[in-house]
């Protein structure tokens, strides 16, 4: 098995609570062709039109920073 690098990146949007991990780079607009909830999590799967994923959504409030 041989590992693949990609350029990964991360945004979180604290008004949604929800962070987003881009696993390939930046995703072009209709390049998502279908959402996957993960079970029992706040967790989203974004697949690829060949079904690969490309990014992981994560619905979570970040933890707050102390003064």
């Amino acid at each position: 098995m041989t590992l693949e690098k990609h350029p990964g990146m991360w945004t979180y949007d604290p008004e949604a609570e929800a962070a987003y991990i881009y696993l390939r780079g930046p995703i072009a607009p209709g390049g998502v062709a279908r959402t996957v909830p993960v079970d029992h999590a706040m967790v989203n799967l974004d697949l690829d039109e060949d079904g690969q994923v490309i990014g992981i959504e994560i619905v979570a409030a970040w933890p707050a920073k102390e003064a």
